[in-house]
């Protein structure tokens, strides 16, 4: 509700509640733009409202009735008035000034909270909790353990506008002893933050004008190294036979199940049971990087992991629990002479599948979405039984491998003893 009075202290004393949840609008009728906006608890706050000259209409709060009278809050809101007027912003004056003094660890939590993708999406929960780790503090656990700060807790309390080339030279050199995967994550994320608050470092390290002895490189994100790719992919057959021949486990399972459908290797570790249709053979993926659900058609040989995990838990279990997956992937490559990542088993999946599918079936097995295919998101229709064959045949070709590899083995050692 809008309505025009005269601004009294008597008058704004006695103004009505709006509903629950509602809000009311009081305009003075002596100073043009002067409101007083009321909630339905009671709070009663002056603020202008009023188009800056050649610009947007922009709204300034002056502070609450009846800590501000009504003659005060003329006075302020005729300042403000006056200077939209002249085509000064106030609140781009007050976004100037607090931008000015916020601190890196600041800067980073507005970042995560108003930063979207170019789908227009929020971050992913784990890609904030990253970020806020980056500036979080050290600390000592209760038996006394020492735990170092994030790889830009130096920096975290310093206003962004003041970090200079050398600060964040001195805080990528310290996080180099930690890994320059870390150091890299670390300037990656520093330079995301400070380039979305609009900051520019004088002779910035990641400038492209700055010279090359004075510029920090980030490595461009990629999805794993190709030669061991390649080398996977060649010798997927004895690779798959020493997985095989390891005690089965948790951790087992989990590499296995990765090179039979293509995961990410995060996401089987967030499925719960209640995700599994062990009838459809079927396991759904939540709120994937794409922020989709994804369903897996599983073949013969990954339902068969799904239905040995799944073997007397109840439905908010974790399908996979494993701690030792990073064990169990040295083992193998130390068994095997074979390089390989969790997340080197995704891009092999892919490159297999890529002779034995179409790309539009390989598409929807990676869950990948590419913006405005309209063809392939509107016209093209898989069914589920063209999908299940896909993850199948992948399946059925490491199988295949994997006996081919064995039969080598078996006419090598014949010929040894001939």
């Amino acid at each position: 509700m809008d309505s025009k009075i005269n601004f009294t202290k008597t008058a704004l004393d006695n103004l009505p509640l709006p509903e629950s949840e509602k809000r009311s609008v009081y305009h003075d009728t002596k100073q043009p733009g002067l409101q007083l906006r009321v909630t339905s608890s009671g709070s009663k706050t002056f603020s202008v409202f009023a188009r800056v000259a050649g610009g947007k209409p922009e709204r300034i709060t002056l502070g609450r009735f009846p800590a501000i009278s009504p003659e005060t809050a003329r006075k302020k809101a005729k300042e403000v008035v006056a200077q939209l007027a002249q085509g000064e912003s106030v609140n781009a004056e007050k976004r100037a000034s607090r931008v000015k003094s916020i601190t890196l660890t600041g800067a980073v939590a507005e970042y995560i909270k108003d930063k979207r993708r170019s789908d227009g999406l929020a971050l992913k929960p784990r890609t904030k909790a990253d970020y806020l780790a980056m500036v979080t503090p050290g600390r000592v656990t209760a038996k006394g353990k020492r735990c170092a700060g994030g790889l830009l807790w130096k920096l975290a309390g310093k206003q962004i506008h003041s970090i200079t080339a050398g600060d964040v030279w001195t805080v990528h050199r310290a996080n180099l002893e930690r890994g320059e995967r870390c150091a890299a994550y670390a300037m990656q994320v520093l330079r995301a933050v400070l380039s979305w608050h609009g900051v520019i470092i004088p002779n910035s390290p990641f400038s492209k004008e700055t010279h090359g002895k004075e510029r920090i490189v980030i490595p461009k994100t990629r999805e794993g190294d190709d030669a061991a790719i390649k080398n996977l992919l060649e010798h997927i057959g004895p690779w798959w036979q020493a997985l095989k021949a390891m005690p089965q486990s948790p951790a087992t399972d989990y590499i296995a199940f990765l090179a039979l459908t293509g995961c990410r290797p995060s996401e089987p570790l967030q499925v719960l049971v209640a995700d599994i249709d062990l009838a459809g053979g079927r396991v759904t993926l939540r709120d994937t990087k794409n922020r989709t659900n994804h369903t897996l058609r599983l073949s013969r040989q990954a339902l068969d992991i799904v239905e040995h995990q799944a073997m007397g838990k109840g439905p908010t279990d974790y399908l996979f629990v494993t701690s030792d997956a990073r064990a169990i992937a040295l083992e193998l490559v130390t068994a095997t002479g074979i390089k390989f990542t969790p997340k080197t088993l995704r891009a092999v999946f892919a490159s297999a599948a890529e002779e034995l599918v179409s790309a539009s079936t390989l598409k929807r097995m990676m869950n990948h979405k590419q913006a405005g295919d309209v063809t392939d998101t509107n016209y093209i229709k898989k069914l589920e039984v063209q999908l299940r064959a896909g993850w199948q045949s992948v399946a059925d070709y490491i199988e295949a491998q994997a006996a081919s590899a064995r039969a080598d083995n078996v006419v090598q050692l014949r010929g040894g003893a001939t």
